[in-house]
């Protein structure tokens, strides 16, 4: 019995460490996913059309990863 107990407890452990291993994924998946709208929203804008809205590149990449807006001087 004291085999299969401990069996037992090696395999919670692999267990734990498959569901972190998909929660680490999962995260870094959001993660890129982000990155990657905020590329594409500054790929498609020109210059003189963020200054138009009163935006900078810098804005529309922040706002995209959900970052706090800079303060401006």
């Amino acid at each position: 019995m004291a085999y299969i107990t401990s069996s037992h407890v090696g395999t919670e452990r692999a267990s734990s460490g498959i569901v972190q291993a998909i929660s680490e994924f999962v995260s870094a998946w959001m993660e890129a996913s982000a990155a990657y709208a905020a590329y594409s929203a500054l790929s498609t804008k020109s210059n003189a059309q963020l200054a138009a809205r009163g935006l900078r590149r810098q804005d529309l990449a922040r706002s995209a990863l959900d970052l706090p807006a800079l303060m401006r001087e």
